[in-house]
């Protein structure tokens, strides 16, 4: 049978994709050999081929950085950083531990949570409440600290991790009330005391924080 020119040059790069295939193939053989390669030398030929496309073919799909796979990273790593930033601020108190410190019964606590006057944050279905809202010094009102009340019904409309990162995200700029070129968190200045005027401040970034438009 004798092959047209189309025929002959699609066989032709078929041919050739076939050898890239064998020589990328037999690359990631000599650099990710298995500790059970004997074991795949005594198959027969075919079977022996078969089972190194897979192994390569697994390997490529492990290693391939994805969209998915990237997106999936980047969630994780966000995930490390923020729960290295709850045990740089304290850490967190289960109910019954904030209720202790309060010196009031779980029941309590909660109804002080859907009141949006202490910050909790819900972690597998069990809500825990972030370490830096309690306070025994004079900055507390009742062992939290002052202004909590007033800042936490601005942002319900924001998620919980939301909630806690306006505390703890750090500003250089607040009306003014900030000493130019240093940093602070509202976390920092509730602990300091703050003024009316300084809470006022705080709650105006309250209600517009996590906004596209600050205005």
């Amino acid at each position: 049978m004798i092959l047209s020119k189309d025929t002959y040059d699609d066989a032709s790069i078929a041919a050739d994709r076939v050898e890239n295939i064998t020589k990328e193939l037999a690359n990631q053989i000599r650099k990710k050999s298995k500790a059970n390669i004997k074991q795949q030398l005594a198959l027969p030929d075919n079977q022996f081929l078969m089972n190194m496309v897979i192994q390569a073919m697994t390997n490529k799909a492990i290693s391939e950085t994805t969209a998915e796979k990237k997106r999936l990273n980047n969630r994780v790593r966000s995930r490390a950083r923020f729960f290295d930033n709850i045990s740089e601020n304290g850490g967190l108190f289960t109910s019954a531990e904030s209720a202790r410190i309060l010196g009031v019964s779980k029941v309590t606590v909660k109804k002080k949570k859907d009141e949006n006057k202490l910050l909790a944050l819900n972690l597998n279905g069990e809500f825990v409440y972030p370490a830096f809202q309690f306070s025994l010094d004079e900055n507390s009102e009742k062992g939290v600290l002052k202004g909590m009340a007033e800042i936490l019904p601005n942002l319900t409309r924001l998620s919980d991790v939301m909630q806690y990162g306006f505390f703890v995200q750090k500003r250089n700029l607040l009306d003014g009330l900030l000493p130019e070129g240093e940093e602070y968190t509202v976390v920092d200045m509730m602990k300091n005391g703050i003024s009316d005027s300084e809470l006022e401040s705080i709650i105006r970034l309250s209600k517009n924080f996590g906004s596209q438009d600050p205005s």
